[in-house]
């Protein structure tokens, strides 16, 4: 009878292990985002997909192109009180981005902000995860009209990635703004 129980205990084990085993690998990398780069793109929310295992906002552009961005998952957003309903098809939106590496039309989300809200940091969106942790620098520099994290860093003689002093490596910002975070520093 212990023989028994200890194979079988032996059995659950191995299964388990080759289940999480599963569930690590079902999960992809990042690499896929280029977190070097934060663009600004501008357009109107073609549909907002709030599915496991990440959300995807998919934008058309001001010329017609249909964009698809990829954020966290939805436990994380509803905990930053971000729903399936936060955005709305036909809604005028402006997106900090991290684009797809090959170029198609796609990346990681960084902040969402709704039209009116653009000098307001703390009513920014922030539904990402790992794929494109934006600067907090954006409260400012979208005021100033910049549309790349490397046009602002280039006129303001910040060092490529360094990101303003208080953020992590590369200027990932634990936090953000109201919406995930907090608001920049004065």
């Amino acid at each position: 009878m212990k023989r028994t129980i200890t194979r079988l205990s032996a059995g659950v084990l191995g299964a388990a292990a080759l289940a999480a085993t599963s569930l690590a690998s079902a999960h992809h990398s990042f690499a896929m985002f280029d977190r070097g780069q934060e663009l600004v793109m501008k357009g109107t929310v073609a549909r907002w997909a709030y599915n496991s295992p990440h959300v995807a906002i998919y934008i058309e552009n001001e010329t017609g192109e249909l964009w698809a961005f990829e954020g966290a998952a939805p436990p994380h957003l509803a905990s930053l009180g971000i729903t399936g309903y936060t955005f709305q098809p036909g809604e005028p939106v402006t997106l900090v981005i991290c684009p797809l590496r090959d170029g198609r039309h796609g990346g990681a989300i960084g902040y969402v902000i709704k039209a009116g809200d653009e000098d307001n940091f703390d009513a920014w969106f922030r539904p990402n995860d790992g794929g494109c942790g934006p600067s907090r620098s954006w409260g400012e520099w979208l005021s100033a009209g910049y549309t790349s994290r490397g046009e602002a860093e280039e006129a303001l003689g910040i060092e490529p990635g360094s990101g303003p002093p208080g953020l992590g490596p590369g200027g990932f910002d634990p936090g953000g703004p109201g919406r995930g975070g907090s608001a920049p520093p004065e």
